[in-house]
């Protein structure tokens, strides 16, 4: 599967809450930091599948990426998300072993 292939398929996993298939594009290392009112660092599938399974209780808010560009090496993906209610972010993901390994994610709004 190619990286934008897989990045797609991991927005589709988030927005269905398909939470099984999510955790199949996450590299175990991962470390996933957001960027809001204050920085959080998050470490780990567990702590990572927690979290945004947490942000996602009691809402059905759905997003779309109205923007990708691939390094050329194929190892890092900036993406521009758009949500429902109109809240963006900048997400900068990098990629180990075919799987999401990092993630800087940049709130906007």
């Amino acid at each position: 599967m190619q990286i934008q292939e897989t990045l797609t398929a991991f927005f589709t996993a988030e927005n269905t809450r398909d939470w099984e298939t999510y955790k199949t594009f996450l590299h175990p290392e991962i470390t996933w930091k957001l960027y809001s009112a204050e920085a959080k660092t998050i470490h780990g599938t567990e702590e990572y599948l927690a979290y945004i399974t947490k942000a996602y209780e009691n809402t059905d808010v759905r997003f779309t990426c109205n923007f990708m560009e691939i390094s050329a090496d194929n190892t890092r993906v900036i993406a521009y998300l758009i949500n429902d209610k109109g809240d963006r972010s900048l997400d900068i993901f990098d990629f180990k072993d075919n799987l999401i390994f990092r993630e800087f994610e940049f709130l906007l709004d």
